[in-house]
């Protein structure tokens, strides 16, 4: 660590900590990949192994939550250990600080039996690492996590819009392509679509759009994941406008002719290989893509 940065104590509830002078920087959202890398400038755990605060400066979180602030806060004393509570700290809000790249409303559609429910169509665009697109399963997974904050809200900006924003994005998706499992951003977002240089490599039948499917394997689970999402989310609220104003119901039966067409069994009678309802091949040169699975 830097000598020439000084050092000051101080306190967070009670948890003597220390902290490093931060420089003054240009770029006051850095890239979190290089921020979280740093150990320097960052307010350390007063335990043992000192560990840093690496949640991004609040004026850079993507999307705040008051819900959360309040766990982190009542969480604080009942954490004895100083470590403990910081990886929970860092790791508990790390997908609304870091990967909840976008979220806003599905434009509008004039193709729709009725075009003005569009515009409050929830829609949320969640990364995972540092790719910009959207994995059906580990963006279910990531929402999933903050269950417990989940109350029923008509309000953007919520943990329950968060949740029908992520239902109903994947919905979209799943129509797309169900036997594909990563998007490209929404094009209302505006973000820039992401390179996947695998698709030159791999061969996909049935074929997909790369503007609008980031990569394409079939994983049931990812299927799985939104009937997960979708299920846990009325559970908690009670709210069945995801279901019934969008095209929920559609995509169930989407969900359900993929599923059917992936039953069929390998081999015709005659032992000829049969149909199938997606295959894939591909080239590699990485071992973890098969022979670890």
């Amino acid at each position: 660590m830097p000598s020439s940065l000084p050092r000051k104590a101080c306190t967070q509830n009670g948890h003597h900590s220390l902290s490093y002078a931060a420089p003054t920087t240009s770029d006051p959202c850095p890239p979190y990949e290089a921020f979280s890398r740093s150990r320097s400038n960052k307010i350390l755990s007063p335990g043992r192994h000192q560990l840093p605060l690496q949640r991004p400066l609040e004026r850079c979180r993507k999307f705040p939550s008051p819900a959360l602030e309040k766990t982190i806060t009542r969480l604080r004393d009942k954490i004895a250990d100083p470590d403990l509570f910081r990886l929970f700290e860092n790791s508990y809000p790390n997908t609304l600080d870091t990967a909840v790249l976008w979220t806003g409303f599905a434009a509008r559609d004039a193709s729709a039996p009725d075009p003005s429910d569009a515009f409050d169509e929830d829609l949320a665009f969640v990364i995972t690492g540092d790719i910009n697109a959207m994995w059906l399963r580990d963006s279910a997974n990531q929402i999933l996590s903050y269950l417990p904050l989940l109350e029923p809200s008509d309000s953007p900006k919520t943990i329950a819009a968060l949740f029908r924003g992520v239902i109903n994005l994947q919905s979209r998706y799943i129509k797309i392509s169900p036997y594909c499992h990563a998007f490209q951003p929404p094009p209302e977002s505006k973000i820039a679509l992401g390179t996947n240089h695998a698709y030159f490599l791999n061969k996909v039948n049935p074929p997909y759009d790369r503007s609008k499917t980031f990569d394409c394997k079939w994983e049931l689970d990812s299927l799985a994941s939104f009937l997960q999402i979708s299920s846990e989310y009325y559970k908690s609220t009670g709210d069945m406008r995801p279901f019934i104003r969008y095209s929920w119901v559609q995509t169930v039966k989407v969900i359900l002719d993929a599923v059917e067409a992936m039953r069929a069994a390998t081999y015709t009678s005659d032992g000829h290989i049969a149909p199938s309802g997606y295959t894939m091949t591909g080239q590699t040169n990485r071992a973890t893509e098969t022979t670890s699975n």
